[in-house]
């Protein structure tokens, strides 16, 4: 169990309507892997035909709203145009709201799949407080069972180039030396055991070659490649773009027009980032600017990982995020790249559908 000196989840609540531009998303509060429009979709023809939902629970701080539990029912409600949604308010910072959302939809909701129970998981671990937590604490907290926590444990410290955390929190609160539990020591297995990405077996089409019909896409459009990949034609900065993006990013990448517009920051929860820019342009070798972002995601993402994309050098990246699984959310401005990307994606036979 977490120490004294740790948040912990106020019990104390009230059920109140809160208004929706108020209540804060983008806190590493999401607990699943992503949202499913198709649910959004669905709980919002429930709410119109008069269905009653739970409410949603937030965290208050004083200042700030954090989401802990409700994603698909604030989406469905905003859909809708409702400015405003019932929700349990309990008195808490944004970690408490962490801490609540990682153990949510266990025993109920929508059912949570294994990525979302990895997810919640990973968030623990990779945090500098509760990563001191004992499996069996971590395990109780998310919902999850012990063997599965320690599994996870141990391949992000495999894949990790830092020294493990040797000090564990037991259920007592005492700090254990468990550098040397089973054996082997983290160092060892390090030496024999090298890092292996799965990697999904999808054919690169020809572009010159193609003889799919190019889909015409405008300004403001939202496209779903596949069951994981989000295209929007627009600037990044929309609203439309900005409402897509997941809570977490494993990996931020931007392409530049030119060297004056690098970003001043990133987005909160961004695990890691690449910003590219060239002199050469358009006459750039895509082969090249391929490998160099492959290499990069292979070295900064795991399966499952979300990445945002700023622009889109290469119409074919969609392919390569989908050989290596993970889930892209791309922004570009130009509806012609935006069409050659749909067309390379049509021609490797993977579902496309118009949000």
């Amino acid at each position: 169990m977490p120490s004294k000196q740790t948040t912990s989840i106020s019990t104390e609540s009230t059920v109140q309507s809160v208004e929706i531009a108020k209540i804060r998303m983008d806190g590493g509060t999401q607990p699943r892997s992503q949202l499913y429009e198709e649910v959004v979709a669905e709980y919002a023809d429930d709410m119109q035909q008069g269905a009653k939902f739970p409410p949603v629970t937030v965290y208050y701080d004083g200042k700030e709203y954090w989401l802990a539990d409700g994603f698909h029912r604030v989406r469905a409600r905003e859909s809708l145009g409702t400015k405003e949604i019932v929700a349990e308010v309990r008195l808490g910072t944004q970690r408490d709201a962490v801490l609540f959302a990682v153990g949510a939809n266990a025993v109920h909701g929508l059912r949570r799949t294994n990525a979302d129970k990895r997810r919640s998981v990973e968030r623990l671990i990779r945090d500098h407080e509760w990563s001191l937590w004992s499996d069996n604490a971590i395990s109780k907290r998310c919902g999850v069972s012990n063997t599965f926590v320690g599994k996870i444990r141990n391949e992000l410290q495999l894949n990790s180039n830092d020294s493990p955390a040797k000090l564990r929190r037991g259920m007592d609160n005492r700090l254990i030396d468990t550098s040397r539990i089973g054996g082997k020591s983290f160092q060892d297995e390090k030496d024999t055991t090298k890092r292996q990405r799965k990697r999904k077996q999808v054919s690169e089409p020809d572009l010159k070659q193609l003889t799919v019909e190019p889909k015409k896409v405008m300004n403001g459009d939202i496209w779903r490649l596949g069951k994981s990949h989000y295209l929007f034609c627009g600037d990044s900065s929309s609203k439309k773009f900005q409402k897509l993006l997941p809570s977490e990013i494993g990996l931020f990448m931007i392409f530049l027009d030119t060297q004056e517009y690098w970003p001043q920051s990133l987005p909160e929860n961004t695990k890691n980032a690449l910003s590219f820019y060239s002199s050469y342009g358009e006459d750039i070798d895509l082969r090249n600017l391929r490998e160099i972002i492959e290499n990069c995601l292979a070295t900064t993402t795991e399966a499952d990982d979300t990445v945002v994309m700023l622009n889109l050098p290469d119409p074919s990246l969609f392919i390569l995020m989908e050989s290596l699984y993970c889930l892209c959310y791309c922004a570009e401005s130009d509806p012609q790249r935006c069409t050659d990307a749909l067309t390379a994606w049509s021609a490797i036979s993977q579902p496309l559908k118009k949000l």
